[in-house]
């Protein structure tokens, strides 16, 4: 199609998206507008829009669509549905479908429970929603530090309506047990809403009930509850003391900043804060070099708030956005109340906008670090004469002492990054003497026989010397030949002035690499954290190894005994740090165990399992 004054003329006037193809039909730019004939035409006037980003895209052009809408609003939104569609190359991708992390409390339930969902399953059905969190780890550590002061029930529902004895959490006392009917619903209702007052950031406010309620349960003889009480109170004062990155004021907010790296880069920042404290942050690096600071924050705000559960009344920006009373508009009709998007040229706001940039100049420097981790393996699969690239690596490692409690473990790195969940431990079986190169035989050999659920990686390292390699490629011959993936060896440094030496299958001299080298970093950091996990699984084993067989070793204590006190108490250290009390509180147990216990541990030292 040919696109001439002729078809510009025969635009539509009304606001509506324009969809730019290239002449394979792709997909390369959407726009909004609130006129899309005069908005189109300034692309292709001589007088109009001259910046370079603009020249480029519009050689490019062979055909554009439009789509009407009835109003600019309408347009804001399909333009964001179509940017998520069709990934336009000379649009702001901000994120891949991601969605963000809340914590949802089912209010309507008798004994509510607090869980992690991602927005993409909320539902409207009386559950209130705290968040949204832009990453798991932020929404895992505020769970976990509720879940600590508070007892909530962790059981799903369905589990508490089938469940005939407590749960583990209830012998813990890491929940109020609704599940064996022990726990009073008011009681259980006040938690729940002392749980909403501190997600909510009403700190205050919660602290003064928890006294309140203290008070009263005190006067009302009910002790042991006013002691409950008394330790979520000091819990919570020790965790709102932690909390140092607040400011100013007790607004819920959130900062949204640019920083450029010419040529090509910049990086989107955003901090939300909640009663003035910073709750959440994330990054955003972006790769455009046709865009600038403007754009890409407008853009920016349109996709992280889409489809967004929680909108703060205020967002702070560094600069005038593209139609800014729109998306104050847009925003608005989606929080049920104003939004305001304010630009922080001065004052406390100019302060927390720079606060976003220098949380932008750490995101990215680790982009760059991750580009440098990336380059370096597409040197190593050169250096390893290896045709594909090198995504998955895995590593392999052994430790024991002397042939005692032997074991091995798998760590595994995609990109450049430690992928944990295909980490594996192993516990090696019938080997009475020190045999790493048997041991690692036995290791990959047990590896091999889950290639259909976990297929090998691109690469194998063996932490070890030639003895080690050459018993990792003898339990490789059982790998089909076209699916067995190149393997090498890492073995330490002879001397100080030396450097770690990598060795190949079927050839007598180690790889050269200067010291330095980023191919040899690379390699030498992947072994150490296969060192790290294997030495953490040995030192564990051992030290259960001790525990088990000193209880073993006390009259009257069997298996039984035994399997109850781990599981309830969580370790030996639980074990003696229980008070007698408790320790009678459990299945089978008695005074006599109690004290012959005490007896056969008076003298353990921990430091030495």
């Amino acid at each position: 199609m040919s696109i001439d004054e002729t078809f510009l003329k025969n635009l539509p006037t009304g606001p509506g998206v324009y969809i730019m193809e290239d002449r394979q039909g792709k997909v390369i730019y959407v726009g909004k507008a609130a006129n899309i004939r005069n908005r189109v035409r300034n692309y292709f006037s001589k007088g109009g829009d001259e910046r370079l980003k603009v020249r480029l895209l519009v050689q490019r052009i062979a055909n554009i669509k439009t789509i009407l809408t009835e109003t600019e609003k309408e347009a804001l939104l399909l333009e964001n549905n179509l940017i998520k569609e069709h990934r336009p190359k000379y649009n702001v991708n901000l994120r891949d479908d991601k969605s963000f992390f809340s914590l949802r409390l089912n209010v309507s339930h008798t004994y509510p429970r607090l869980t992690l969902i991602r927005t993409q399953k909320i539902k409207i059905n009386g559950a209130k929603y705290f968040g949204p969190y832009s990453s798991a780890r932020d929404a895992r550590i505020t769970l976990n530090l509720i879940r600590r002061i508070f007892p909530l029930r962790q059981c799903s529902d369905r589990q508490i309506a089938r469940v005939k004895r407590p749960c583990l959490n209830c012998q813990m006392n890491r929940c109020l047990c609704p599940c064996a009917g022990t726990v009073d619903p008011k009681e259980y209702r006040r938690m729940v809403e002392n749980v909403s007052l501190l997600l909510e950031g009403r700190n205050e406010e919660l602290i003064k009930t928890l006294k309140r309620e203290m008070l009263d349960a005190s006067e009302n003889l009910r002790f042991e509850e006013a002691a409950r009480i008394r330790d979520r109170l000091y819990a919570v004062d020790r965790t709102l003391q932690k909390q140092n990155v607040s400011f100013f004021h007790f607004k819920d907010q959130d900062v949204v900043a640019v920083l450029e790296d010419p040529p090509d880069t910049y990086v989107v920042e955003i901090l939300s804060f909640r009663r003035g404290n910073l709750l959440a942050e994330e990054s955003y690096i972006v790769k455009n070099s046709t865009l600038e600071p403007n754009e890409i924050l407008t853009s920016a705000i349109k996709q992280f708030y889409h489809n967004a559960v929680l909108i703060p009344a205020e967002v702070l920006v560094p600069m005038s956005l593209e139609r800014q009373e729109v998306i104050e508009s847009w925003l608005s009709d989606m929080r049920g109340a104003k939004v305001n998007i304010r630009v922080a040229l001065r004052g406390p706001g100019a302060l927390l906008i720079r606060l976003a940039l220098k949380n932008a100049e750490m995101a990215l420097e680790r982009g760059k670090q991750k580009s440098l981790a990336d380059n370096a393996l597409d040197e190593l699969s050169v250096k390893l004469k290896i045709d594909s690239s090198l995504k998955l690596i895995e590593c392999y490692d052994i430790s024991n002492i002397s042939g005692v409690e032997p074991v091995g473990v798998k760590v595994a790195f995609l990109d450049g990054v430690p992928f944990k969940s295909l980490y594996r431990k192993f516990k090696i079986r019938n080997f009475e003497n020190q045999d790493d190169p048997g041991m690692l035989n036995q290791v990959i050999s047990r590896r091999i026989k889950h290639l259909a659920e976990d297929p090998l990686g691109d690469l194998l390292i063996i932490d070890g010397g030639k003895s080690q390699l050459n018993a990792a490629v003898a339990a490789l011959q059982e790998v089909d030949p076209d699916h067995r993936p190149p393997v090498i060896s890492i073995a330490k440094a002879q001397s100080q002035d030396d450097t770690d030496r990598i060795y190949a299958p079927n050839r007598k001299n180690p790889l050269s690499f200067s010291k330095g080298d980023a191919c040899l970093l690379t390699i030498m950091r992947i072994r150490d954290e296969a060192h790290r996990y294997a030495l953490s699984f040995h030192t564990g084993r051992r030290a259960k190894t001790v525990i088990r067989s000193n209880l073993d070793n006390i009259a009257g204590i069997g298996p039984k005994k035994r399997n109850v006190l781990l599981k309830t108490l969580g370790s030996l250290k639980g074990v003696l740090e229980a008070t007698d009390d408790q320790l009678l509180g459990l299945s089978s147990i008695t005074s006599k165990d109690i004290q012959r216990i005490r007896e056969c541990f008076k003298d353990f030292d921990f430091t030495e399992s």
